[in-house]
């Protein structure tokens, strides 16, 4: 197979796309991109914040969920990536409003500190994700609890202020979906927990508050070989590099993550369409930074500003950028084997 003739179909499976629908019908534009564009997964989320009020995004039942995800995978070439946030509280697509179970913060989680129910809580969320067919969970957080003034401390998003919490108590979750063929994906790398502002909304600086016992969770569980999938922040941090934020930082994504903590799974970005990123980036140079940083694989949520194009103009970016030999073809095959190799050891399959 020639690699520039299948070049659409390989960038595609460097993407995780976001798309409308509770119910998917012929005419529904993420069909043709999963057909199209072999891509490499989706990411479901319950509401649609592109409008107001909120309208259903993907999720309705656990029947309805389960069926939209067998046809989901029915229309891939390659088996697909069924992503989601299910940390458990605030963040949680599946809700008891649409018969799931209900869900503590992970936050209450580490206030309660009773490894039984954190095992509990895990297990529950991930046979509720397995039940459906979600192979993916964008959690757990790593990130470290600074108190109310932050953005995740606000939301009880993080689970503890005391690094060897989090990593004991992550590994506990992170095991609990392995058990059901789920891959973990710990966030926000190299940590966010002391952002007072928020990603969404614009430039994050982070570089007064930042301490080396932010990274202590992602490098307990990079050395007990729990991790597979790490997410990166869009923070901002002077101290680990001078010109970009994480997930356009080849110091922090290559250099820190890579060689220094020697992870070698899947790096995932978080949304480039937040405003840390958006308001500065366009999207072709976004992919550039990330590849050139070592980002493998693009969340592409399309839920904060809503484009029916995203996905195929963020494929002709990527191809753009093979075809005119700023990204070489090198550089797209070492993070293909890397999504290969993790869909693989987790029997990711239609």
């Amino acid at each position: 197979m020639n690699f520039y003739s299948q070049l659409e179909k390989i960038v595609g499976q460097m993407i995780v796309a976001g798309f409308r629908g509770v119910h998917l019908n012929q005419s529904n534009q993420i069909i043709e991109d999963i057909q199209k564009n072999n891509l490499g997964g989706v990411i479901l989320y319950d509401k649609d914040i592109t409008v107001n009020p909120h309208e259903k995004r993907n999720i309705e039942s656990p029947k309805q969920l389960k069926f939209l995800i067998k046809t989901l995978q029915s229309y891939a070439e390659t088996p697909l990536f069924i992503s989601i946030d299910q940390e458990g509280g605030s963040v949680a697509r599946l809700q008891p409003s649409y018969g799931f179970p209900e869900f503590p913060s992970w936050n209450h989680i580490g206030v309660l500190d009773n490894l039984l129910i954190t095992e509990q809580f895990a297990n529950t969320i991930s046979d509720s994700l397995g039940q459906c067919g979600i192979n993916l969970n964008f959690a757990p957080v790593l990130d470290l609890d600074f108190g109310t003034e932050t953005i995740m401390g606000k939301s009880n998003r993080a689970l503890s202020s005391d690094p060897k919490k989090v990593a004991e108590h992550s590994k506990l979750f992170i095991r609990a979906l392995k058990k059901n063929n789920i891959i973990s994906c710990g966030k926000h790398f190299p940590g966010q927990g002391s952002a007072i502002g928020d990603t969404h909304e614009g430039f994050t600086d982070i570089s007064a508050s930042w301490t080396v016992a932010d990274l202590f969770p992602f490098d307990d569980l990079i050395q007990s070989g729990d991790l597979d999938m790490i997410m990166t922040a869009h923070v901002f941090n002077e101290k680990l590099d001078s010109d970009f934020p994480a997930s356009l930082s080849r110091e922090i994504v290559t250099g820190m993550l890579r060689k220094d903590l020697g992870f070698t799974g899947v790096v995932i970005c978080d949304d480039p369409s937040m405003r840390a990123i958006s308001d500065h980036y366009e999207l072709e140079q976004t992919f550039e930074l990330m590849l050139n940083a070592g980002i493998d694989l693009f969340c592409l949520g399309n839920n904060l500003i809503y484009d029916p194009d995203y996905i195929p103009k963020a494929v002709s970016a990527l191809c753009n950028l093979v075809e005119s030999g700023k990204i070489p073809e090198s550089r797209i095959q070492e993070s293909i084997e890397r999504i290969k190799t993790l869909k693989s050891k987790y029997k990711v399959h239609g």
